[in-house]
């Protein structure tokens, strides 16, 4: 599941897949990294929105928005479904060009930017050259078909990347390079005469864009989630097992909750208010989220079966 889509990002993911299916890159099955275990599986997940309170969203979060800010489509509407498909996956190692333009392009820099990094010797040779660490990760491909309360169409609404960083400490290196990547821009005089700075970003904003934009993680996954977190420094984000919580503050303050699923990616997503009712939540309906509803619905059928046998006996007895 990917969130806050702009058309061009969904191209510049077109072309990339575009690249991988030329090049023959998907996979049946990946190798391990020496701590992490891939756990992307070939399928369909379906995803619900569970419950949405227009106006608990709307005093809470944002009063002129809702939830399709976030999610493409009828995501507004309690019992929406949406779905992805995961295709394949293949690892991959990025350099730093790579990573400045997949994970800060259209979110923090524009290709306007990009045209005036250039002019002043900003570019993918000169990048890599000077700051030479490399990333592994697994790329994964999915289909995506948006939110929609009637019935999917037969072709998806677009495809996007599953990234699944080999180890999560880079992405402190990743950001602390963009960091000082943009510090070094700021100081040119030719982008001082434009009277224009490129923005900092913090770890928090960093993450938070991460979870949003198709981020899943690899197994152990509460390990995973663990050293992501102590390894940013994040001030209002932090990890409960297979959650991630964001503490977000929009009309008033609120809580995003993000739990990954058996497969690494995002299995449930959960807004809140501070007194920890539920505004808006999507969750799979595949088998992991049914079993534990069976599960549970076992368990109550249960306990009210053994009370009435309880009662009847004792009413017996007098």
């Amino acid at each position: 599941m990917k969130l806050l889509k702009n058309k061009s990002k969904t191209n510049m993911l077109s072309l990339i897949l575009f690249g991988i299916i030329i090049c023959g890159m998907f996979a049946t099955t990946v190798s391990a990294s020496p701590n992490y275990q891939l756990t992307l599986a070939k399928g369909t997940d379906d995803l619900l929105v569970n419950h949405y309170n227009d106006a608990a969203w709307k005093t809470t979060v944002n009063t002129s928005t809702n939830p399709s800010y976030w999610f493409e489509g009828d995501a507004n509407i309690t019992g929406a479904k949406s779905k992805t498909t995961i295709l394949g996956w293949n690892d991959i190692v990025w350099q730093t060009w790579d990573v400045f333009t997949s994970l800060f392009l259209t979110e923090y820099i524009s290709f306007e930017d990009l045209v005036s990094m250039n002019r002043v010797g900003y570019n993918e040779t000169t990048i890599n050259a000077n700051y030479t660490d490399s990333y592994r990760l697994w790329y994964g491909v999915g289909a995506v078909w948006n939110f929609t309360a009637g019935a999917h169409l037969e072709q998806p609404s677009y495809n996007e990347g599953i990234l699944v960083f080999k180890d999560p400490l880079d992405l402190k290196t990743i950001l602390d390079d963009f960091n000082t990547i943009v510090a070094a821009l700021n100081i040119i005089p030719s982008i001082m005469l434009m009277n224009y700075s490129f923005a900092n970003v913090t770890s928090d904003d960093f993450l938070w864009q991460l979870a949003l934009n198709g981020l899943a993680v690899a197994a152990p996954q509460t390990t995973y989630l663990t050293d992501l977190i102590n390894e940013l420094g994040c001030e209002n984000a932090s990890s409960r097992g297979r959650t991630l919580i964001f503490e977000r503050s929009g009309e008033t303050n609120y809580t995003v909750e993000l739990s990954y699923g058996e497969e690494g990616t995002i299995s449930s997503f959960t807004v809140k208010d501070v007194s920890e009712s539920i505004i808006f939540q999507i969750i799979s309906s595949n088998s992991e989220w049914i079993f534990f509803t069976i599960l549970i619905t076992l368990a109550t059928c249960g306990a009210g079966l053994i009370t009435y046998m309880i009662v009847k006996r004792r009413k017996s007895k007098k």
